[in-house]
């Protein structure tokens, strides 16, 4: 029985790193691994390296909310003055 194709979806451009997708995205790189870990933002690890599509954080910035809650569980924000 032959096997069944799969398409796969081509990269098409040059793989960012986890600091450049954290400059294109003007976060900190712990931040962008956090929104990695919670699955709101698609990258992979290839070669003990993150590595990230264009594609992929552009999708994150047009899905983000207008207006973010900076506020956590316990009413603060974290922001020390």
């Amino acid at each position: 029985m032959p096997k069944k194709k799969v398409a796969l979806k081509s990269i098409g451009e040059r793989l960012l790193t986890l600091r450049e997708a954290a400059e294109v995205l003007r976060l900190n790189p712990r931040t962008v691994r956090e929104y990695v870990s919670r699955g709101e933002l698609e990258g992979r690890i290839i070669g003990r390296r993150w590595r990230f599509r264009r594609v992929d954080l552009d999708t994150f910035f047009e899905d983000a909310p207008r207006e973010w809650d900076f506020y956590g569980k316990d009413g603060h924000t974290g922001i020390r003055w």
